[in-house]
């Protein structure tokens, strides 16, 4: 029980139907929904998806590291778009 009805939490995720969001991509408003909710994936993806968010909820040091972990990949992201930036301004 979740404590919101009966049956399993997880399975409202994996059953649900998923919507793209909504307005355009230059309004971020559209993209604050849940990553799942916005997911053009298969529904075994959606479903491991779940279960992962599910284990993580329920393991703070886990979440720790997944969160760093993203924390990490998004650092090297900015870092990349920043020396493509200064690359292309070098260029012309």
């Amino acid at each position: 029980m979740n404590g919101h009805g009966t049956g399993d939490y997880r399975t409202g995720a994996e059953n649900a139907t998923f919507q793209p969001p909504t307005g355009p991509v230059s309004n971020p408003a559209g993209f604050v929904g849940p990553a799942i909710l916005q997911s053009h994936q298969p529904l075994a993806v959606k479903q491991m998806m779940a279960k992962v968010a599910a284990q993580l909820a329920h393991d703070p040091m886990a979440m720790q590291q997944f969160c760093d972990r993203v924390y990490q990949l998004l650092c090297d992201d900015v870092r990349a778009q920043h020396e493509r930036a200064h690359s292309y301004r070098k260029r012309y």
